[in-house]
C-alpha cells in the first residue's frame, strides 16, 4: 500500500496518505467542505451547483489527484466506487418538489443528480478522464470486492489508471475514501490494509 496514494475525508478530518491535513472545528458537513475547497485552493465554479454527495466525491478527487503527473491517455483512466445510500438525500429533494400538485415544479437542478454515476461523472468531465467509470450500491465498504473487481479490470487491460473507493453523504453523516491504482501497483492492493484505512 505504500506506493498506492490514498484521501480520507471523515469527522471534520481530511488525511492523505494517513498524514492529518486538515483538522476543522466546524461540525457541519457542507461548511467543512467548503473549508476543504478553499484550503486545497481548488477553483472549479461548476462545483457550487453539484449535490452534496458530487460535492463530497469531486474534494476527494481533488484531494488525490493534486501534483500528479498522469501518463495516460484519458480513455485508459476509470473511476469505480461504492456507496450506501445512493442519491437519497437528492432523491428525497426531488420528491418534494414533485409532491405538491398546485405548486408542481420538478427541480432540472436536482434532477439532474439523482443517479449515483453522476459524481464519478463530474470527476471524469472536470479532468477529461474517459474510460470505465462505476457506482456499486453495497451495505458498506467492502474491500475485497473492489479489490476483485479492480484485478479483472486490470487483467482485462480494460484501464491503465483507476480512482477507486468508497463516497457516502446525506445531511448529517459523510466519509469518502479514495485511492489512485494503476496497472502496475494493482497486486499490492490487501483488503485488511484498505480496511483499517477507512476504518482510521
Amino acid at each position: 500500500m505504500k506506493t498506492i496514494k490514498h484521501v480520507l475525508v471523515a469527522n471534520s478530518s481530511l488525511f492523505v496518505n494517513n498524514k492529518l491535513v486538515l483538522q476543522s472545528e466546524n461540525p457541519i458537513f457542507a461548511k467543512f467542505l467548503k473549508e476543504v475547497y478553499l484550503h486545497q485552493q481548488i477553483k472549479y465554479p461548476k462545483y457550487y451547483k453539484m449535490d452534496i454527495l458530487s460535492k463530497l466525491a469531486f474534494i476527494t478527487s481533488e484531494v488525490l489527484l493534486k501534483n500528479q503527473e498522469l501518463d495516460y491517455r484519458p480513455e485508459r483512466i476509470g473511476i469505480m466506487l461504492q456507496n450506501s445510500s445512493s442519491t437519497f438525500v437528492v432523491d428525497s429533494k426531488h420528491q418534494q418538489s414533485i409532491n405538491n400538485r398546485e405548486a408542481y415544479f420538478p427541480s432540472p437542478a436536482n434532477f439532474v443528480y439523482t443517479l449515483p454515476n453522476v459524481m464519478t461523472g463530474e470527476i471524469c468531465i472536470k479532468n477529461g478522464f474517459k474510460g470505465e467509470n462505476v457506482v456499486f450500491i453495497e451495505e458498506k465498504f467492502h474491500a475485497t470486492a473492489l479489490i476483485d473487481l479492480l484485478n479483472i479490470v486490470f487483467e482485462n487491460n480494460k484501464a491503465d489508471m483507476m480512482i477507486a473507493g468508497y463516497v457516502e453523504a446525506d445531511s448529517d453523516n459523510y466519509k469518502a475514501f479514495m485511492f489512485m491504482v494503476t496497472k502496475d501497483n494493482y497486486k499490492n492492493l490487501e483488503a485488511t490494509e484498505l480496511e483499517k484505512i477507512y476504518n482510521k
